[in-house]
């Protein structure tokens, strides 16, 4: 599993970046593809990504291939998902991951080929793409095509889509491949079970797996040399008036704020009205720009943090045990890291209210609370900018370390093979059987772990690797349980929650969160669990394309779900299988 890492930097950067947004176009459907076996020991065939243009055309396509109708090609080690009956060009794909690529991507050219490295390779896939179904010119090749974003404006061009947002997605695809560049130029070490968890939680390497802005950090006036790992915590002066307080805020963030003030000798404001609120030093000229009510304290009443892998929430060392979720304007992946007020006012009610009555068995997963938070009053679109919450970090026991299963799933760290993922590397998974035997435990812990309060609460956590984390022990490296953090992204069916915990929870009105059916909680659930989560352990333990780790997935499945529950028909029954989100 060593694909791109062969490469320089540079390259592999532009391979990771690439691969992730030809993996989003094929898989959303914005762009055809067929997979065309070929002759080579190289790979086992061709993903033949088609252009825009053909998406507009009838399903069947009759006529045949020039090469402006090719988008990209890819060779691949073993054949994506396909859907549909084969056509003439080749299957139909519909979805191809990352990892099934190998680490070149190709554009077809109206020049004669000349002699390189590949030359084998691009013959092979050459030699497949003939008449009748294709049809090239005499001098028709291959040519690199690594870069990203001559890619994406090669797709949008021609579409009618808004310039601000092509230009704004440009941009994210630039800042994604320049944070990846350096991750791979300067590798964090591997952690080991006796690390602690907050290095765990800054050692990841290429971040999502599929997400083509897997790495952006995208944030106006912010230098390029900012280290989002290690942020100073400012505090921000708050009429008392303006704000929501779930929970003990106010005083655990005073008692905070007046040791920090008496350590550097300052002093604090003496109105009796004013609220401090942690912000992100990052933060300090959007909420000033926003908020004419609001000042900030002097910069030497501040504290120092530690990022976890989300970037906006840190943990403060001169407040243990807490860690603090922050809205930051900075754009990771697509999307603005603000703190929306349903989530504010969510958390705490729910940690309180609901938390201790869903059926979880306490002794493999343990709910990271969040009892407490401080949103300011008024419009949602700018409050979202000046919003803290406040979650309980879960304590390893003597004996026991935590790690967040985001970073068992990373590769390419200093000193490792190439290829070698930190959770084969950290429990020395060096046979097809230790792995096979740890991935059974993993799925079999995190079924019993995760699905019961969706069986019967109706209550879906979003299970994916950067919200759950592993505990092993650390003497035998044994998987002990799991535990799950970040209540903003559930997805719950509130009549199955009242009745099976006998709490008539409210919801504020226009909450996401809450579903009209118990179906509907679903999709987030098989996403963010099976799609992001164990697909991508699956993958690396070598137990994806042989089936095996699939097959433990339905065993465990059909021992965790009742026969007569709606979830066994939707995930399991055999009539379902077609669906994209059956594990049949």
């Amino acid at each position: 599993m060593s694909s791109g890492y062969s490469l320089p930097p540079a390259e592999h950067a532009a391979f990771a970046v690439t691969s992730r947004l030809l993996s989003c176009l094929v898989t959303e459907g914005l762009l055809r593809a067929f997979y065309v076996p070929i002759d080579s020991d190289a790979a086992s065939g061709a993903l033949v990504v088609l252009s825009t243009h053909l998406m507009s055309e009838h399903p069947v396509i009759d006529r045949a291939l020039r090469p402006r109708d090719v988008f990209a090609i890819v060779p691949v080690r073993h054949a994506p998902m396909t859907k549909g009956s084969t056509h003439k060009q080749g299957q139909a794909v519909g979805l191809v991951d990352p990892l099934d690529m190998l680490p070149q991507v190709y554009e077809l050219s109206e020049v004669a080929p000349t002699d390189d490295k590949n030359d084998a390779l691009k013959s092979a896939i050459l030699s497949r793409l003939t008449p009748p179904p294709w049809e090239f010119g005499r001098y028709t090749s291959l040519s690199d095509a690594l870069e990203p974003v001559r890619l994406w404006n090669k797709f949008v061009e021609g579409l009618l889509l808004d310039q601000t947002l092509r230009e704004t997605i440009e941009k994210e695809l630039r800042s994604s491949l320049n944070w990846q560049r350096e991750a791979f130029e300067h590798p964090p070490r591997c952690p080991s079970l006796s690390s602690p968890a907050i290095e765990w939680e800054q050692s990841l390497v290429a971040g999502h797996p599929t997400h083509p802005m897997h790495r952006a950090r995208s944030m106006a006036s912010v230098p390029s040399s900012y280290d989002w790992y290690h942020p100073r915590i400012r505090f921000a002066c708050v009429p008392r008036s303006k704000l929501h307080i779930s929970g003990d805020f106010e005083q655990k963030m005073r008692g905070l704020v007046e040791s920090t003030a008496a350590k550097v000798g300052k002093s604090l404001p003496t109105d009796a009205d004013i609220v401090f609120v942690p912000v992100h030093e990052q933060q300090i000229s959007n909420i000033l720009q926003k908020f004419d009510d609001v000042s900030i304290l002097d910069s030497e009443i501040s504290v120092g943090a530690l990022a976890q892998s989300s970037i906006r929430t840190v943990i403060v060392p001169d407040m243990p045990g807490v860690a603090f979720k922050l809205a930051v304007g900075v754009k990771i992946s697509s999307s603005l890291r603000t703190i929306s007020h349903f989530t504010a006012d969510f958390g705490p009610r729910f940690s309180e209210q609901i938390v201790p009555k869903l059926v979880i068995n306490p002794d493999i997963l343990k709910v990271e609370l969040e009892p407490a938070s401080a949103v300011y009053r008024g419009d949602p679109d700018t409050v979202k900018h000046l919003t803290a919450v406040l979650r309980e970090e879960y304590h390893p026991r003597e004996g026991e370390c935590l790690i967040v299963c985001a970073a068992l799933l990373e590769m390419g760290h200093e000193g490792l093979q190439p290829g070698v993922s930190a959770i084969e590397h950290i429990l020395n998974l060096d046979t097809p059987d230790k792995k096979a035997a740890f991935l059974d435990r993993y799925i079999r812990l995190a079924c019993e772990a995760l699905i019961p309060p969706l069986l019967y609460n109706g209550v879906s956590f979003e299970a994916h690797a950067q919200n759950v984390l592993a505990r092993f022990d650390t003497t035998s490296g044994e998987l002990l349980g799991f535990v799950v953090r970040d209540l903003g992204g559930l997805r719950i069916h509130a009549p199955t929650l009242r009745e099976s915990t006998g709490t008539d929870f409210q919801f504020l009105p226009g909450h996401c969160i809450e579903t009209a059916t118990l179906e509907e909680t679903y999709p987030k659930f098989y996403h963010t669990l099976f799609h992001n989560h164990l697909q991508r352990l699956i993958r690396i333990l070598g137990m994806h394309h042989n089936g095996l780790g699939w097959e433990m997935l339905r065993t465990h499945l059909q021992n965790v779900i009742p026969v007569d529950h709606p979830l066994r028909k939707a995930w399991l029954a055999p009539e379902n299988a077609s669906s994209p989100e059956s594990v049949c």
